[in-house]
């Protein structure tokens, strides 16, 4: 109890420099807190499987050793073939990779579905997503059974029993009926897998389920205990010619084997729908709330060590009394440990505000059941631990190794010994600040310039229609309703395609100059469109021309993007013109009629990709399922209401679904963004907590000062060459301080803009602009405190001396 009462009685002496060190310590700890909790949802992507043995098989093409082709996917009959000829798989499931948005529909219910996969029984002996409802073992074992979360079967049968019930899926060109026999929980934020309905594989017709032509599902493996991963993958090579289709003779497939709980922080791949998280991103995360503890912590131990300094007599004389070092150290500890405690009693609290709304900024909640987590608590726990040895250990420590004399006497403050921690301890925080506001400037430069990279006037002006569901003449019909749009006066043109910007275009098919090689053949992305396509997304063509229905048949025409004319070994964009081309499902040349312009079909993490345009008759089995209509000015909801009204009037049976280009784009980079927010608030925090470490150690500075003040004063110096001589000093470590964060930082942020196909060069004004704002944050810091004490006249400095 006397100890405690001595630690009231020295935070009661300085009240206001007790409530900063706690409160700045308090902000350092939540803005910390709420890091981890984000870097924590990141690693803990698909840790709630038993995953230790399933792996994700991906496909990766070579042209001898140089990777062509890198996909999350591989064919439907990669499976059963790996399963039945290499040793050491004890399970695999597929689930399909579907790029088509679903009408389902029960009774009135209707909603557009693209979150669904078709899936065999083994998914649930792999997967921890336990049947609630229906029978435990057999799912989807029969044709057109489906399997939903609760929220889809609360959205079409309410408190209704949705086991037995029929749901209707139509796509544009079938129409499927699915009989419910199980409900699951929805699937975590923290799960790389997100559907609401699972269907039945076997529900594809039989013909189709094993093939290697076409390389559309998600193939996961459970391994034999102890089995090797790269045994499998280097056994996948000695068949993969054995079942590989023709067109890919000449290349080299492979598989590479992805642990599941790693699945969400690998790089984005051809064929992901997943938005990836990156492990950089999260490495940097992590350094950052270390850096803000840091901050928080070095404030507190400043102020600590200025503390009982001040306090010398007060441990002089316990000293003096017979108090052993253990005794000393235990009042330090104890004192730092009250202060670490109660700043994180006030983090919780700031945790507690913050946490919806940063939850609402990331649009998932990260932070769900965060209190209720032991894990939580540990690292709660942890920090109070660590704070308290690192902010009470060297004070107390100090203490202990010096003569009560000393101490009596303020020997130690004014030592040159207890200066230098000070201002080392300082520079740490300005380092620390000089990273964060850096690197804000780096975040928010390359977000802004990937949004105006792949955004233009004209996206502010197209709203992008879901193409109706199956019906009779649906063909006839959406040239009709094409025309009816685009007799408007204020819509300039109406396309269908099978991808729009932000959208994968992931329809691969092999493709060579006409007459040349077989080894010549290359994997490109074909792009089905209409004639308009074109003139709407790509107007300015680099030679040649698009598609237009005044040259009569154009099915047998195509147009290349520039990295296809590189990637077919064309000399030139010139070149090409002219030129045909042979496609593997279409038995007639097809020729080059002009050469569109690269342009960012996905956000710019993805560099280009060579593709081919053709009208979508050509190949009527690839999909469009995008209408683009592009207006004079933006769509407001009289415009809106009319286009929906027409799609009614023309599709009575299909759901009008849209979104807003504009909007599409901008959420392309949403993981970005929040990011940047982290970063930026976590630099407005560290500036904050490292003015409070400057304002208080300038405190202590200028008033172990006081005499030579005085004296200066006496012997005829100026208020401004007082000023100069106390400022200097502070104000020479904000130098110090930028010049190590500069490579500290640089290093850093080269990494994560490394991640980018497309990025910014580190700005070298973000340098200058962060020295600049350091220094005026420090000058203005001190400045009044120093101001304070250099105008006391010398008489009431120098009467007690």
């Amino acid at each position: 109890m006397d100890y405690l009462s001595q630690v009231i009685k020295s935070q009661r002496a300085r009240k206001s420099l007790s409530v900063i060190n706690i409160l700045g310590l308090s902000v350092c700890i939540s803005a910390a807190l709420l890091i981890l909790l984000y870097v924590r949802f990141e690693l803990s992507y698909d840790s709630f499987h038993d995953g230790d043995r399933i792996y994700r098989v991906e496909s990766r093409l070579y042209e001898g050793k140089v990777l062509t082709d890198n996909w999350a996917t591989t064919s439907l009959g990669h499976g059963p073939v790996m399963s039945r000829e290499i040793p050491g798989i004890e399970k695999f499931v597929r689930l399909t990779a579907q790029d088509r948005e679903q009408v389902v529909t029960y009774q009135d219910k209707q909603f557009a579905e693209e979150r669904y996969c078709f899936t065999e029984p083994a998914f649930f002996e792999l997967f921890n997503f336990p049947i609630k409802r229906g029978e435990k073992t057999g799912q989807l074992v029969r044709p057109n059974t489906v399997v939903l979360t609760e929220s889809a079967a609360h959205r079409y049968f309410g408190e209704a029993e949705p086991l037995g019930k029929i749901l209707t899926f139509r796509t544009a060109t079938a129409e499927q009926h699915f009989e419910v026999t199980g409900i699951i929980d929805r699937m975590p934020a923290n799960s790389h897998l997100h559907y609401d309905f699972l269907l039945s594989y076997s529900t594809i017709p039989k013909e189709r389920q094993d093939i290697w032509y076409v390389h559309g599902v998600y193939t996961y493996v459970r391994l034999e205990p102890g089995k090797n991963p790269q045994e499998i993958a280097d056994a996948f090579a000695a068949i993969s010619d054995k079942y590989k289709t023709a067109a890919l003779k000449h290349k080299d497939w492979r598989v590479e084997l992805i642990p599941l709980r790693e699945i969400h922080l690998t790089p984005q791949k051809s064929y992901e729908k997943e938005t990836k998280g990156s492990r950089t991103a999260v490495y940097i995360l992590s350094v950052m709330a270390v850096a803000l503890l840091l901050i928080g912590w070095v404030n507190a131990l400043n102020l600590m060590v200025a503390r009982f300094l001040e306090r010398g007599k007060e441990f002089g004389v316990r000293k003096a009394f017979g108090a052993s070092r253990k005794q000393i150290l235990f009042q330090g500890l104890l004192e730092a440990g009250i202060v670490n405690s109660l700043a994180a009693l006030i983090a919780l609290g700031w945790l507690e505000v913050l946490l919806p709304v940063v939850n609402s900024l990331a649009t998932y909640d990260f932070g769900e059941n965060a209190l209720l987590q032991p894990e939580f608590w540990v690292t709660v726990s942890g920090i109070i631990v660590l704070g308290t040895l690192f902010t009470g250990l060297y004070p107390s420590y100090l203490l202990t190794r010096i003569r009560p004399s000393d101490i009596m006497r303020g020997k130690l403050l004014h030592s040159r010994k207890g200066n230098r921690m000070r201002k080392a301890l300082i520079v740490v925080q300005f380092v620390a600040s000089f990273i964060l506001i850096t690197g804000t400037f780096v975040v928010i430069a390359q977000v802004r310039y990937m949004q105006n990279e792949t955004a233009s006037a004209a996206m502010r002006q197209i709203v992008v229609l879901k193409y109706p569901s199956f019906t009779d003449e649906l063909s006839a019909k959406m040239e009709s309703f094409k025309k009816h749009l685009k007799q408007k006066t204020y819509i300039r043109q109406v396309t269908v395609s099978g991808a729009v910007p932000g959208v994968e275009v992931a329809n691969y098919f092999t493709n060579r100059p006409y007459g040349s090689d077989q080894s010549e053949v290359k994997l490109i992305q074909m792009f089905a469109v209409d004639y308009d396509y074109l003139s709407t997304y790509s107007p300015d063509m680099v030679c040649g021309r698009g598609f237009s229905e005044e040259y009569g048949d154009e099915l047998n025409k195509v147009v290349l993007n520039e990295e296809a004319v590189r990637l077919l070994g064309f000399p030139s964009n010139e070149a090409a013109l002219g030129r045909q081309l042979t496609m593997e499902v279409v038995e007639e040349p097809l020729q080059v009629i002009g050469v569109a312009r690269n342009y960012h079909q996905q956000s710019l993490a993805v560099p280009y990709k060579p593709i081919i345009f053709f009208i979508k008759e050509r190949v009527p089995f690839i999909g469009t399922p995008y209408i683009s209509i592009r207006m004079d000015g933006t769509a407001d909801a009289a415009r809106l209401a009319e286009i929906e009204q027409a799609y009614r009037d023309f599709f009575p049976t299909s759901l009008f679904s849209y979104f807003y280009l504009d909007d599409f784009n901008r959420n392309q980079y949403q993981e970005d963004r929040n990011f940047g927010w982290m970063f930026a608030g976590s630099a407005l925090l560290a500036v904050f907590v490292a003015c409070l470490g400057l304002w208080t150690v300038t405190l202590f500075s200028t008033l172990s000062r006081v005499k030579e003040i005085g004296i200066r004063k006496v012997l005829g110096a100026g208020r401004v060459n007082l000023f100069v001589v106390l400022t200097r000093e502070l104000l020479l470590l904000t130098v110090v301080a930028s010049v190590i964060g500069i490579p500290a930082s640089a290093f850093l942020m080269n990494n994560w803009l490394e991640g980018y196909a497309f990025h910014i060069v580190l700005p070298w004004w973000s340098y200058a602009v962060a020295f600049v704002l350091l220094m005026c944050i420090a000058f203005g810091t001190v400045a009044r405190q120093v101001w304070r004490i250099i105008r006391l006249k010398p008489m009431y400095i120098l009467r007690s001396e």
